[in-house]
């Protein structure tokens, strides 16, 4: 890449790093703080955790239909001020409800496709991958950092901090947008090969659909498994402000962990061979984390979770890059985005109806057989899926 190219990626990998820290470092505190706060139950807890992902999954397509109109910049701009917004009120609300309405405003800031397209604007098809392997290990570190930071600074000025935290991330992502990231552009480096492939069924081809499924699942299990995984750690008697250390060394560990098994099947390209020993290995995080009499067989069990969780994550985007024909990748990696923020909602709003029918084994044991569903539904498909040439 030139220097033009390893700036734009840079700036796209900041800007996913400083907005995704602020949003998720409400994760691993809201159940119990939701709970103690406003009194609120677990349906209403799941949703406004889960409500962002909806706003985010029917918003991709039309902000990324305007950037191409209206420029990436513009948008870009719009969609930050709205999630700024959305943090303010969440931070400043009395009732759920209003926190309900804050996060479905910070989905609504959906930028995250109109960001692949600066990408993909800036940078030559030949250097993607790698500048994609930037972002996605932008959102790692971000995903990591705020389930540190949240229960650290929950501890110090309480949910409103966070919504806070949210608000001030998203202002300076603003900043870098106004001010670092260079000249507007209205349509993607490839768009003169648009006509070599047909746009209908991106979404619906096999092996795109197996990996649309992937991360769908992916997403669905982590936001329904944190509505219960901080009620745990809490009756294990570990302090809310304590968690975060927990997730520290939790998270090092899956990382170490996953890194031999990415390089081990690294140059494979059956995706069976790279997607059902991760699920496998959650299968068994899963049902150990239902039936966990110790401190220490739960965070093991957790451990176990987040090396196939991790694994999925930093594996699933650069799949979709190589399965997806050239001249469509823009618009199967839009298909495979509006999948993964429809996980979360999925996993929000179903987990939270789930806690208040059931309770938290059940959650975790149905969570156990729905990827047990999520491994036959990839071996159905497989048999029709051939690689591209």
């Amino acid at each position: 890449m030139n220097t033009s190219e390893r700036t734009t990626a840079a700036i796209v990998s900041l800007l996913y790093f400083v907005r995704m820290l602020g949003l998720f470092s409400i994760l691993p505190v809201f159940t119990l703080a939701a709970s103690k706060l406003y009194g609120s139950g677990p349906i209403l807890i799941g949703l406004t955790l889960g409500i962002y992902g909806l706003f985010q999954a029917v918003l991709q397509v039309p902000y990324g239909y305007l950037s191409d109109r209206f420029g990436r910049k513009p948008m870009l701009i719009v969609g930050l001020f709205i999630f700024i917004l959305g943090s303010v009120i969440a931070a400043l609300a009395d009732r759920i409800e209003w926190v309900l309405v804050g996060r479905a405003l910070q989905g609504s800031g959906a930028i995250a496709g109109v960001l692949l397209a600066v990408l993909a604007d800036g940078v030559r098809f030949e250097y993607r991958a790698r500048a994609m392997a930037m972002v996605g290990g932008s959102i790692g570190l971000a995903f990591g950092g705020s389930l540190v930071l949240g229960p650290l600074l929950y501890a110090y000025g309480g949910l409103q901090a966070l919504f806070y935290l949210a608000a001030l991330t998203g202002t300076l992502a603003l900043l870098l947008v106004c001010f670092v990231l260079s000249g507007p552009s209205s349509g993607p480096v490839d768009a003169p090969e648009m006509g070599r492939t047909g746009d209908a069924g991106v979404g619906y081809r096999p092996q795109l659909l197996m990996l649309n499924l992937s991360i769908f699942m992916n997403h669905y299990l982590l936001m329904s498994s944190f509505l219960v995984i901080p009620i745990m750690l809490d009756q294990f008697g570990i302090a809310i402000d304590d968690h975060s250390m927990y997730y520290l060394w939790i998270l090092l560990g899956s990382f170490v962990l996953m890194l031999p098994w990415v390089i081990r099947w690294r140059g494979s390209v059956d995706l069976l061979v790279k997607i059902l020993p991760a699920i496998a290995v959650m299968v068994m995080g899963f049902l150990v984390l239902a039936w966990s009499p110790t401190l220490t067989l739960f965070v093991m069990a957790l451990l176990v979770f987040f090396v196939g969780f991790n694994y999925l994550e930093a594996t699933l985007p650069a799949l979709v890059s190589k399965v997806a024909p050239s001249a469509r990748r823009g618009m199967a990696m839009g298909v495979y985005s509006s999948s993964q923020f429809l996980g979360i909602f999925a996993g929000g709003s179903v987990g939270g109806l789930l806690i208040a029918l059931t309770d938290i084994a059940t959650l975790l044991v149905v969570n156990a057989g729905l990827l047990v569903l999520w491994a036959i539904a990839l071996m159905t498909l497989q048999p029709r899926s051939k690689p591209p040439r």
